[in-house]
């Protein structure tokens, strides 16, 4: 059980990689023979055996290994080569879906941490804003907890836009995958995928939980220009001044600070759908080598 539950974060466990020659079963011979045959088929095939050991799911790996390794020992055996080009594409193709669910997992995984740990960072903050004034004598007002309970209400929107807009963004899994010079959709030049599984996986569960950090800054920075009079296009329904007095709030107050709040909740919303002008997430950094290759647009030079 506890294993299963690590591999579905962290992918199968890594295990001695076996290479084509070490396989039971093939005459080494016609092994040798298939390569000056057939080098680019055998090439495939070699990336994608090796690419299959590192699978991120354990059943992913044995179903494309098995299905490699019995084509491969039907050629050996005097059938057509056909059926192992047919083994190879189809590993191909699954290995670059094992990828992209890899990535998939560990955004999921990093924007789920991000949701969760924001109610926690919400408590403890008001907590903090409870006890530091204290230790200098001092405490807070009714004005200053509505306006720390303001400033939280909009910190948790921008943590769902942020997610928000990575979810619109991000349609289909495959786009997680780094493109390679080479290769397309995922694989490279020796017939593997571009990215390791599980290294992918990691990545982007930072990427998610970084894009959640985004969105609290954006949020945050948005409520100190509206709360503090910087940005007066937009204003709440209330301020605190207005729903702090002498006496218990009426109806109509409690109205009023409830409607604040959802205010603050959809500043803070709008503000976290902005995070993609954070870059990386589609974007990985082996793209540079591509932009650097594309030549200037209008004649400009670089001196």
């Amino acid at each position: 059980m506890l294993r299963d539950v690590r591999e579905w974060f962290d992918g199968a466990a890594d295990g001695e990689i076996r290479a084509l020659e070490d396989v039971p079963g093939i005459d080494p011979e016609r092994l040798r023979e298939l390569w000056c045959a057939e080098p680019e088929l055998m090439l495939r095939l070699d990336g994608l055996h090796t690419a299959a050991q590192r699978a991120f799911e354990r059943r992913t790996r044995a179903a494309v290994t098995d299905e490699l390794l019995r084509a491969l020992r039907a050629v050996a055996q005097g059938a057509d080569v056909a059926r192992l080009e047919t083994a190879v594409a189809l590993a191909a193709t699954r290995l670059e879906a094992d990828t992209a669910t890899a990535g998939a997992r560990g955004l999921n995984t990093g924007l789920t941490c991000g949701i969760v740990v924001s109610p926690m960072i919400l408590l403890v903050v008001f907590a903090l804003g409870e006890w530091v004034p204290r230790l200098f004598g001092a405490g807070l007002g009714c004005q200053e907890r509505l306006a720390l309970a303001g400033a939280l209400v909009c910190f948790a929107g921008g943590a769902m836009g942020a997610v928000f807009s990575v979810i619109v963004r991000l349609r289909d899994p495959r786009q997680l995958i780094r493109d390679s010079p080479g290769g397309s959709g995922g694989s490279g030049g020796s017939g593997g995928p571009a990215a390791d599984p599980v290294q992918l996986s990691r990545a982007l569960r930072q990427e998610g939980w970084y894009r959640v950090v985004v969105g609290w800054f954006l949020a945050t920075a948005l409520y100190l220009l509206v709360a503090g009079g910087i940005l007066t296009l937009l204003t709440p329904p209330a301020t605190p001044a207005e729903l702090c007095g002498p006496g218990p709030l009426s109806a109509d107050g409690h109205g009023a600070l409830v409607r604040t709040w959802f205010f603050w909740a959809a500043i803070g919303f709008l503000a976290g759908l902005n995070e993609r002008w954070a870059r990386g997430l589609l974007r990985h950094p082996s793209a540079a080598g591509d932009e650097a290759a594309v030549p200037p647009v209008d004649g400009s030079r670089r001196s």
